[in-house]
């Protein structure tokens, strides 16, 4: 299977953030513009239980990974913490601040994870934060600004804006040395191919508003990654927005999100069902679970997300082998 790292520099505000399953249909449509209806479908019949052709994590700062959900501190942890905690002066308002303010962090550095492959908790995460051997960033990784901007409202049947009204969209700015990267395994396309499907994505722009501009990036596809993976691994950490089935695994911590899908490409425009998929559940990146059985993903396409049965949604996990205690 190869291995490739697509960094991204964006070049617009996005309204989209850099999901696995949105740049999935992104891939789809690119496949469909570029060589066709049938060739799309191939490659979509070639996903089943056993084989994934094609696997995207979501998009990360560079250097970064999503910051691990992971089991609550027992109370002999906590008190432990503190104590090491207070030997710098602070009070227990300032150690309870800090501990919250942990859990909302987004991002890991990837040296972070190295040194915790083997040993993943919250009590191990926060030791050797006390201790300096990894530093917890609290600043904005992302480098991005929220901006709202506004825009007329227009009237469809006569094609023109509606005089005195106005709605807002929240746009994200990226800092301009800003860096997303995105791990994808691949089976199926290639080099040549994925760089043709990159330059047409790159090109047309990604997620909503991309018509209007929002969405378009560069890019760079390199062959070849490696991520710290734990030598004697009881569980993983999904790097994608992931749907799960029936005996993946066998307990987890994680957060969740739906998502309303939204159909792209000449389909947006009208098509019989409508340009909405089906709400689907999915686990956000950095929720981990427990299994012994060790695949090289997890989960699938979801089919039956919208009267179109060729219609699916991309539910696949790329999995980082981790060792919870």
């Amino acid at each position: 299977m190869a291995k490739y790292k697509l960094i991204i520099t964006p070049r617009a505000p996005f309204q989209t953030p850099l999901y696995s399953d949105t740049l999935f249909g992104h891939i789809c449509w690119a496949l469909r513009y570029l060589k066709g209806q049938n060739e799309l479908l191939k490659f979509l019949k070639t996903f089943d239980e056993n084989n994934a052709p094609l696997i995207l994590s979501s998009g990360f700062p560079k250097d970064f990974l999503p910051m691990p959900v992971l089991r609550p501190l027992s109370v002999v942890e906590e008190n432990e913490l503190w104590q090491e905690y207070k030997k710098g002066s602070q009070t227990k308002l300032d150690f309870t601040r800090e501990m919250k303010m942990f859990k909302k962090l987004s991002y890991i550095e990837i040296t972070a994870i190295e040194i915790l492959k083997n040993s993943l908790s919250y009590f191990h995460l926060y030791t050797k934060h006390l201790h300096g051997e990894i530093l917890l960033e609290k600043k904005d990784i992302l480098k991005t600004e929220q901006v709202e901007v506004w825009h007329n409202s227009k009237n469809r049947l006569t094609d023109r804006v509606t005089e005195g009204k106005l709605f807002a969209k929240e746009d994200t700015f990226y800092k301009d040395d800003m860096e997303l990267c995105v791990y994808i395994e691949d089976t199926y396309f290639g080099t040549n191919a994925l760089s043709e499907i990159f330059d047409f994505i790159a090109r047309s722009g990604y997620g909503a508003d991309k018509s209007v501009g929002r969405g378009l990036f560069n890019y760079t596809l390199a062959e070849g990654w490696e991520l710290p993976e734990s030598d004697n691994p009881n569980g993983f950490m999904t790097l994608s927005h992931y749907h799960p089935k029936h005996g993946d695994f066998h307990d987890g911590f994680y957060d969740i999100s739906t998502k309303f899908g939204k159909i792209g490409g000449h389909w947006a425009a009208g098509i019989d069902g409508g340009p909405f998929k089906m709400p689907v559940l999915m686990l956000n990146p950095g929720a981990i679970f427990i299994t012994n059985n060790q695949k090289s993903f997890y989960g699938g396409l979801i089919p039956n997300v919208h009267k179109q049965k060729d219609v699916v949604h991309y539910g696949i996990a790329l999995p980082l082998k981790v060792r919870v205690v």
